[in-house]
């Protein structure tokens, strides 16, 4: 009898589960690809083709994703597969994975409705991120859920085999290598349990050896092979990235906005059942971390937000699952947290003019055959990389964006000029001219221009056009006098190369 429920439990968990995931590729699959996910789906498939880190792909972020995302690159690469598919595809299969490994901590942890508690993380982590889905952000959250949830298990420590341990620690270790901010993660939560604990004993301990050990090899492996990142992009970075920076009243705004709803269904959560569970407990220090990450960066964009609203509500639905009252006001709640993002997401990939409209209609202009190369001016990757990973089409520049062109702006719109002003103004003067060089010898077949008002980065960004400002360099005057505007696509002025346009006359003569 008791095998038979066991079974039985187990069917329903996974036709539960695989519900859950099911109804996350209906909202992810027909629309378009985040825009920073697909940048690094890119420059993961050009690193696979030979470019070198750093120099003929450049990111300021390490390249650790990049590593990870060469994964399903090479299935994309090897099965002709379409990219954008191929890149959701390996993000629910680490959302399988590490789910996995964190029913193994609840069912050790011995928590009330397991279950249903993992289905409900499983909707969260899956269905929450909206648009973001596969931000870095994003794939981080999940990597770490496992060893957050685990850590809780050394309170008051329970049999856990040393794979299960070391998987556990290497993928969160993989998720924190993103980016040198997500080290708050760990940090606060190693701190939370030994003070919970009274002794620090616990800081020594397979999951965290197994961190620190990948940890150096990863800081090893980028001095070994991607010196170019160290030594070139991030000093490039550190003088001119600022130019990106919020000030902290926006970007505590930002935090508030983005965390509201999470907050009022924890904060319910813990009136409710009057005390804080311990997994709770690690999951709202695992959010405090992420929080703390994403105020370091000083940009307050919602996907740097996204980790702590995710564990936030992460921490709520623990706290559901033990609440003896008020069940409905923290689910009401908790489901407005979660699907919120995702109709926001619907609505906008459903307009007729909303992203994947506009995506969809750039990549078809890239598809075209006299099309082989593009580089777009501009701030943001939004919509552009998309239709550039989706077309096939090779991007003209090894960064994805002008990443000097806001700490330039700010520099000159500056009434006294320091000395790290004037580093911004030559940095970017410099680059640049590089790469307006380049581009006279070996034109891109097709340039873009952002013409929203709203330029990522630049202030007063609604007189700014990118046109009139690179005027001032007299190779760029050259160089656009070469092409001839073909009108616009959503955001951007396209202007088509005329020896590509010759091209394109004589293939349909010939045909």
């Amino acid at each position: 009898m008791t095998n038979a429920k066991t079974s039985a439990d187990s069917r329903s968990l996974l036709l539960a589960m695989t519900g859950v995931g099911l109804l996350a590729m209906m909202v992810q699959f027909p629309f378009s690809l985040n825009h920073d996910a697909a940048w690094h789906f890119y420059t993961a498939l050009r690193f696979l083709l030979g470019d070198r880190i750093g120099l003929d792909i450049a990111d300021i972020n390490p390249p650790m994703a990049l590593w990870l995302f060469s994964v399903p690159g090479i299935v994309a690469k090897s099965l002709g597969l379409d990219p954008a598919h191929v890149f959701r595809a390996f993000v629910f299969f680490v959302a399988a994975l590490s789910l996995l490994l964190t029913r193994r901590a609840l069912v050790e942890l011995g928590v009330r409705e397991e279950r249903l508690l993992l289905v409900s993380l499983a909707a969260v982590f899956l269905l929450m991120p909206g648009y973001h889905f596969g931000q870095r952000e994003h794939l981080a959250a999940l990597l770490v859920l496992p060893y957050v949830s685990r850590a809780c298990l050394q309170i008051d420590p329970r049999p856990f085999g040393r794979f299960e341990a070391g998987s556990v620690a290497l993928l969160a270790a993989i998720g924190i290598c993103f980016k040198p901010y997500f080290l708050a993660v760990p940090l606060l939560v190693e701190v939370w349990l030994a003070f919970r604990m009274r002794s620090f004993r616990s800081l020594v301990r397979l999951e965290t050896l197994t961190m620190v050990t990948v940890g150096i090899a990863y800081l090893g492996a980028v001095l070994a092979f991607v010196p170019h990142y160290l030594w070139l992009v991030v000093p490039q970075a550190m003088a001119t990235y600022a130019g990106f920076e919020s000030g902290p009243w926006a970007v505590a705004n930002e935090a508030a906005w983005a965390l509201q709803l999470p907050l009022l269904a924890l904060g319910i959560g813990v009136i409710a059942c009057r005390r804080i569970e311990p997994l709770s407990a690690a999951f709202i220090v695992a959010g405090l971390g992420f929080l703390v990450a994403a105020l370091l960066q000083q940009k307050g964009w919602p996907y740097q937000l996204l980790p702590a609203a995710l564990f936030c509500v992460a921490a709520a639905v623990v706290q559901l699952a033990n609440a003896p009252r008020w069940r409905i006001p923290m689910a009401l709640a908790i489901g407005l947290a979660v699907l919120l993002p995702v109709l926001s997401n619907l609505r906008d990939n459903l307009d007729a003019n909303g992203t994947t409209s506009r995506v969809s209609r750039l990549a078809d202009v890239f598809s075209e055959p006299d099309i082989r190369s593009v580089y777009a001016f501009i701030t943001s990757p939004r919509d552009m990389h998309p239709a550039v990973l989706s077309s096939g089409v090779r991007w003209a520049d090894a960064h994805g964006v002008m990443i000097f062109l806001p700490g330039h702006i700010k520099a000159l719109d500056a009434e006294d000029h320091n000395p790290r002003a004037a580093k911004a103004i030559a940095l970017s003067d410099t680059y640049l001219e590089a790469m307006l060089a380049r581009f006279a010898k070996s034109p891109p077949d097709l340039l873009a221009f952002d013409r929203l008002p709203f330029k990522l980065g630049i202030a007063n960004s609604a007189q700014f056009d990118y046109v009139d400002f690179l005027q001032r360099y007299p190779t760029f005057v050259s160089l656009i006098g070469q092409y001839e505007e073909r009108g616009s696509v959503g955001r951007f002025r396209l202007f088509q190369h005329l020896q590509g346009q010759w091209d394109h006359v004589l293939t349909e003569a010939q045909q």
